[in-house]
């Protein structure tokens, strides 16, 4: 029977001396690790005011793409115009790589960056003026739908999703060697080391990956990939040499720093940007070049027609040369020189493409609803002829300001919702036809745009920004979304580790005012399982605010509550420091059952039991979020001298715990930690807390054979497969 159903040993008289780890195979749990599935950080968002201060702007922070994703989570929300920034925290899950921050301007145009997460930072700052001290991400996109090519997205998707994992084996690279490399391994050059020699990495092996989590600088050396090997560098680390040259499949990624003379494609390979990348030339042939981060390439040269040079970030480029291409502007993309001739370039809803000079022979410009295209001095088309084609549904801008046609002969057609702002454009002779302007198509004088393009983090402002009158985007109402917490009920022995004993859903809505001060909360449990033989109350301390803070506490189902933990006047437990709200106080009873039966683990699951509690302060909040939640459990079997509380690691105990059990536990060096009494001796919890709805094991399942990777997840300290609990 699971140790949930055991006789209870006296504490006292008969210590539980197991010293079984919690792997079979004896895998030991890092000593430093926490348990977390999510993390507290702290946030700070300044405005681009346009109003000066007259007028609030909304802020909201997701954990996923809330205009182009699925199942975006509000994390945080406010407001904030000059002179009020919006300030918060908020949970973040730990295998999120980026939040996603949108802003709603007082004329109601709203628009989603996203910002790229730390993992050794605890706060985030984004500003509006200076990109480099803050940070807000190289993506952004707009509310409106792309109609850019799909080409190489699944290969992309795939390495944006998996972040860049070092192997154990990886044989360590340093000092002035010169490197011979050998098929199917890995190297890597470590986190504060500096590689200045060579590697050959062309010498007929496969499947070579090449890891820089510090730096290799080599300013004489031409670095050569061969057949299917890989070169990564990450988050931290930096690459200085002549030229990357790939040859066949394999690629180049990077999340750090690359400075190179020359990035070049032979075959067919994939070359991806998510950090800084600065090239003095990035020839492209055959392969192809995507960039999330920020790019800036001196001249770029592309020949072949299966070459897809794709821009999500910020890439600045001086001369571009692009033969049979194809070019797309996902964000921002700007180029000063570009000469086009057979390429295909498409301009993404929400964005925009500015070039100083175009020279264009035989492209085809693809340009979405509300996609800009700027000529800021002349557009060239030459004889062979081109086409601007602009979306069926919604508008596009073609803004240039000089065309030159060059006297060619129908040199090229507008067509579909497609206005071109040009004042000084090559005219269409008596019985010559050098453009093409094919209804809906229109052509206006370069100041007189009509087009309204709202703007976004990708096109600059926009274009024509309506007018009217602005009103406050306020938030008054933040719901948190969903959090799961599944206790062990054993503390301070060893439980079964099913990880089902009491499991609940905790959803918090929090109510702010005009300076996002947290004025009341709502909180709604769902209780879903209670896997233990034992009597189990439930509740929830709001730590870092004191009982005298709350005004008044509403429970949704009073039956529940208040016989096993007295609740004073205001709604909260007596005799605490910090304020305490009950769930429930006896779980069976909250399932309508006399007896201790196992609810909902085994064959026959019992109907959810909701309970809404709504906490009113006295004194507004500067913060809450789950962070401030701090759940447990009492376990009533082992009250000697106090109670019995079950809290998640790293979180305190109530006033009320028993703290005999906890100084005998630790004194013994049996039971518990040293440094946590929510830890056994061996560094195990008795509860996790998860950012989503836990599908939790069946009664007596260890929660490692339900979930494959809560193995990895936790031998690695977290840092390996962080997402264990969606893969059941």
């Amino acid at each position: 029977m699971a140790s949930s159903c055991s006789k209870v040993k006296d504490l006292y008289e008969e210590p539980d001396t197991d010293s079984a780890t919690l792997f079979p195979d004896g895998s030991n749990v890092p000593a430093d690790f926490k348990w977390n599935s999510a993390t507290s950080m702290d946030i700070r968002v300044a405005v681009d005011d346009k109003f000066d201060g007259q007028y609030f702007y909304r802020v909201e922070i997701f954990d996923n793409d809330p205009l182009l994703g699925q199942g975006a989570n509000l994390l945080a929300a406010g407001q904030a115009k000059k002179g009020q920034d919006f300030v918060g925290k908020l949970m973040l899950p730990t295998m999120a790589k980026y939040l996603y921050l949108r802003e709603t301007s007082p004329l109601g145009i709203a628009s989603v960056t996203m910002i790229a997460v730390d993992p050794l930072k605890s706060n985030i700052q984004v500003s509006p003026t200076s990109s480099s001290s803050s940070n807000r991400a190289s993506m952004a996109r707009a509310s409106v739908n792309t109609t850019i090519s799909s080409t190489n997205s699944a290969t992309v998707s795939a390495l944006a999703a998996t972040p860049v994992v070092v192997p154990n084996d990886a044989v360590q690279i340093s000092g002035n060697a010169n490197v011979v490399v050998e098929a199917n391994k890995s190297y890597v050059v470590k986190t504060g080391t500096t590689f200045t020699g060579k590697i050959d990495a062309n010498n007929g092996t496969s499947n070579v990956k090449i890891y820089v989590q510090g730096t290799w600088k080599n300013s004489s050396f031409e670095f050569n990939l061969g057949s299917n090997n890989s070169l990564y560098i990450t988050d931290a680390g930096s690459i200085d040499l002549v030229n990357v040259t790939q040859n066949t499949n394999g690629g180049f990624v990077n999340y750090g720093t690359a400075s190179l003379s020359k990035m070049e494609t032979k075959n067919t390979t994939l070359y991806v940007n998510y950090g800084t990348l600065n090239a003095n030339k990035a020839d492209i042939t055959n392969g192809s070049f995507t960039n999330y981060g920020v790019a800036t390439i001196q001249e770029l040269v592309s020949t072949t027609n299966s070459t897809v040079i794709r821009n999500e970030g910020t890439l600045t480029v001086k001369n571009a040369s692009l033969t049979n291409a194809t070019l797309e502007a996902v964000c921002h993309t700007t180029i000063l020189s570009l000469k086009t001739n057979g390429v295909k370039i498409n301009v993404a809803s929400g964005s925009l493409l500015s070039v100083d000079n175009l020279d264009a022979g035989g492209t085809t410009i693809n340009l979405a609803a509300s996609a800009i295209l700027a000529v800021n001095n002349l557009a060239k088309f030459n004889s062979q002829a081109s086409t601007m084609q602009g979306p069926s549904s919604g508008q596009a801008l073609a803004r240039m300001k000089k065309v030159d046609v060059n006297n060619q002969y129908m040199a090229i057609t507008y067509s579909g919702n497609l206005e071109v702002a040009s004042s000084d454009h090559t005219a269409n002779g008596q019985w010559n036809t050098y453009y093409v302007l094919n209804s809906p198509a229109k052509l206006v004088p370069y100041d007189k745009s009509t087009v309204v393009i709202a703007g976004t983090a990708c096109n600059a402002g926009g274009n024509n920004a309506p007018g009217g009158n602005p009103n406050d985007q306020t938030v008054t109402e933040v719901n948190l979304g969903t959090y799961s917490y599944a206790f062990e009920d054993n503390w301070p022995n060893k439980g079964d580790y099913d990880m089902n004993d009491f499991v609940v859903d905790m959803n918090i809505t929090k109510f702010q005012n005009t300076a996002n001060k947290v004025t009341k909360v709502t909180l709604k449990g769902k209780l879903r399982s209670v896997g233990a033989s034992k009597r189990l109350a439930a509740a929830v301390q709001l730590d870092g605010v004191p009982a005298g803070n709350v005004k008044s506490v509403t429970y949704s189902k009073k039956d529940l509550v208040g016989a096993n933990l007295p609740l004073g006047a205001n709604g909260t437990e007596t005799g605490q420091t910090n304020a305490v709200v009950a769930l429930v106080d006896d779980a069976h009873k909250a399932f309508g059952v006399a007896d201790t039966r196992f609810i909902s683990t085994q064959s026959g699951a019992y109907a959810p039991v909701d309970v809404v509690i709504t906490i009113e302060f006295n004194t507004p909040l500067d913060n809450f979020s789950y962070n401030t939640l701090n759940m447990f459990i009492v376990n009533y079997a082992q009250n000697v001298g106090g109670r019995n509380e079950i809290h998640l690691v790293g979180y305190a105990a109530t006033d009320k715990i028993n703290k005999s059990v906890i100084t005998r536990a630790k004194e013994s060096g049996i039971l518990l930690s040293a440094t946590d009494p929510f830890k056994t001796s061996k560094n195990e919890p008795f509860a996790l807390a998860l950012p989503v709805s836990f599908k939790y094991p069946t009664e007596g399942q260890k929660v490692y054979d339900a979930y494959p990777l809560f193995k990895d997840w936790v031998t690695s300290g977290g840092l390996q497969n962080a997402n264990w609990y969606l893969n059941k």
